[in-house]
């Protein structure tokens, strides 16, 4: 079980290093840190058609950036919302989902090179698919802060018309909005592995990479956030900036694991089918 474990840990290097994850993912980052702000914007704007607050929302983030970022993002955010300019929300809007769908698209083409295809799709088409994602993004994040702030009354809802046991049910529904977070996170890189390489993998396939990713992203995050928070001399030797340059690893090591993830499901997947998967396909969708 050892010996099989580091070979596969020794051909998944290989492919590590072969296929310029660490590359791949910094021309990712780059990209989400451009769309970052704009993108909160983005979502705090959908989360004014709601009865969410913008407050409630922001405390949210501490359960998926590193704590020590918080009261940055919060100051930023506040900051931008309080000019209340259309034309700068507009401009705003249009940032996050132009550098959104690049980033998106730059993640689709790295995943696809973990199954030795290249993505090739039309600029427009490529452009439009990744804004749509983005899109979607925004979204499924606005349906999660809202099952955590009405959960509640839903649980109680359900309570009522299903005549439920209150003292049961409950402690058991609170539990399910407490694991949404993380449930959700397996649902999205599920659904990424499974349909964005689709052509060259099987739903069955994509779980290896997906518990890896998961658990690599939230035991990453924990440790940044306590190293970051207890260790760290970043904002004392620059200040305000240093908040960047910790945004900016962390959504390095995010994009790193989501490609490392990819390769976990591919290597799996050869090893499994008992095929060297060496061509270099060029996928090409009309």
């Amino acid at each position: 079980m050892i010996n099989k474990l580091g070979l596969f840990t020794k051909r998944l290097w290989k492919r590590y290093s072969s296929h310029n994850i660490a590359a791949t993912s910094a021309q990712i980052a780059y990209y989400w840190i451009l769309a970052f702000f704009p993108f909160l914007i983005f979502i705090l704007t959908l989360l004014s058609y709601t009865q969410i607050p913008t407050e409630l929302f922001l405390s949210n983030l501490s359960k998926v950036v590193p704590a020590s970022l918080v009261p940055f993002i919060e100051n930023t955010v506040e900051r931008f919302i309080s000019y209340r300019s259309t034309t700068l929300l507009s401009v705003g809007v249009l940032i996050s989902l132009w550098s959104g769908g690049t980033a998106v698209n730059a993640m689709i083409r790295g995943i696809h090179l973990a199954y030795n295809s290249k993505y090739v799709r039309p600029f427009w088409l490529a452009r439009l698919s990744g804004v749509v994602y983005t899109i979607m993004l925004a979204l499924l994040i606005i349906v999660m802060m809202v099952g955590m702030v009405f959960g509640d009354r839903v649980g109680r809802y359900i309570i009522r018309g299903l005549d439920i046991n209150t003292g049961i049910f409950m402690p058991l529904w609170n539990l399910g909005r407490l694991i949404m977070t993380p449930i959700a996170l397996l649902v999205v890189l599920y659904i990424i592995y499974t349909f964005v390489p689709r052509k060259y993998t099987k739903y069955k396939n994509v779980w290896p990479g997906t518990l890896v990713a998961a658990l690599g992203w939230y035991v990453f995050t924990l440790f940044f956030s306590v190293y970051i928070d207890n260790y760290s001399k970043y904002n004392q030797l620059y200040g305000s900036i240093g908040s960047i340059f910790i945004l900016l690893i962390w959504l390095y090591a995010s994009c790193m694991l989501l490609l490392i993830g990819a390769e976990v499901n591919a290597l799996y997947q050869e090893i499994k089918l008992g095929k060297s998967a060496r061509r270099f396909i060029v996928l090409k969708e009309e």
